[in-house]
């Protein structure tokens, strides 16, 4: 059945079909003594505009391999992607050099990592990291960041946002920092988000 959208003027358009992000064929190995020993083997899914892709699997199975392969953050050498493409819309991750997945990571497809505590600066300010984090890719103010951190952290409903803002991480407990962690992913309005297990510690906010 082939489905359309309607706009407030009645008009119906037909609904974006294109994949945002496509796995083909995916195989990640790591480089033992005995050769290369796959980790994650012929991998493949796509996700469209709005959906919510869920990958479940014991600990050990790849989730966490494929997520950062998606990154291009695997460790290189040891670790990388020996067959299959990845695809953010038109653009070939696997193909682009590290200068390019710079700009495409954080910004067009961003990661809420299992471990925040590594992933947050500990000698800079949330409301520093956060702005940092959207001025690096987006041309706005210093000002506009904030503003846009300060909302970001609201958002994802950490109690006293304004005082967050001027903490460090090691004085926020781990749902603290995870919540951090996602508004970061938020803040920059990515069109695909990956979310490696992010709310194993939301006891407290």
């Amino acid at each position: 059945m082939t489905q359309t959208l309607q706009t407030l003027s009645g008009a119906e358009l037909a609904p974006d079909t294109t994949p945002v992000l496509t796995v083909q064929g995916l195989t990640v190995s790591v480089r033992t003594e005995s050769g290369l020993r796959p980790l994650v083997e012929d991998l493949s899914f796509t996700l469209h505009r709005g959906e919510t892709l869920a990958i479940a699997g014991e600990s050990g199975s790849g989730k966490s391999i494929t997520s950062l392969a998606i990154m291009g953050l695997l460790p290189p050498p040891a670790v990388r992607v020996t067959a299959g493409r990845i695809s953010l819309g038109a653009t070939d991750l696997t193909a682009l050099p590290e200068s390019a997945l710079r700009r495409v990571r954080g910004d067009r497809v961003a990661m809420i990592f299992q471990e925040p505590m590594t992933s947050l600066n500990p000698v800079l300010t949330v409301g520093m990291q956060l702005a940092e984090a959207i001025r690096a890719h987006q041309d706005v103010s210093r000002t506009e960041a904030r503003s846009r951190a300060l909302q970001a952290l609201t958002a994802v409903r950490l109690s006293q946002p304004e005082r967050r803002m001027l903490q460090f991480p090691h004085e926020l407990s781990g749902g603290m920092r995870q919540r951090v962690m996602i508004a970061m992913a938020l803040a920059m309005r990515p069109e695909v988000l990956i979310a490696d297990e992010p709310t194993t510690a939301q006891r407290s906010s």
